[in-house]
């Protein structure tokens, strides 16, 4: 991606964000980069378990009593730090944790996260039951909130091997 844009004018500035979920055992190894997100659904509560690559997670990282309303409408917050494909070198966060059985995994982009908060996600995950049909309902109530990002939502329940 990075050469692509580096050698074609129309493509100068592109970049993209991605998470990523690997499970092998009860393991479940993260990837992401910029502010694509992976949540967890454990006994009916909802944890975010990647940080947005932003400006806005930058500033309330270093000043947690600034609040995430004081900065809700500045011009800057939505602005990634951290993508593929703007830079050569793009940092990569890792990391695992182990699942127990019964967990429910939402990997999505930010035209979802943005316009649901952590409360709707969770009431969703919580009574939707089939992972197809929760995928569906969140980007159906993203694009009917208004999202105007691409909207994309994978649920995965985890079962514990037998």
């Amino acid at each position: 991606m990075f050469r692509t844009a580096e050698s074609h004018d129309d493509y100068t500035g592109m970049g993209t964000t991605i998470v990523g979920l690997l499970v092998s055992g009860s393991r479940a190894s993260i990837a992401h980069v910029g502010d694509s997100r992976l949540y967890l659904l454990s006994d009916g509560t909802l944890s975010q378990l990647t940080h947005d690559d932003s400006w806005a997670a930058t500033v309330l990282a270093q000043d947690p009593n600034l609040g995430a309303a004081a900065i809700a409408h500045h011009p800057m917050r939505n602005v990634l730090t951290n993508v593929l494909g703007a830079r050569e070198q793009v940092e990569i966060h890792l990391s695992e944790r182990d699942l127990r059985g019964g967990e429910v995994l939402l990997l999505c982009t930010d035209g979802l996260h943005g316009v649901l908060d952590a409360d709707a996600l969770q009431h969703i995950l919580n009574t939707v039951q089939d992972v197809d049909e929760a995928a569906r309902v969140l980007v159906d109530r993203a694009m009917a909130c208004g999202s105007r990002d691409n909207v994309t939502a994978l649920v995965v329940r985890y079962e514990a091997e037998a």
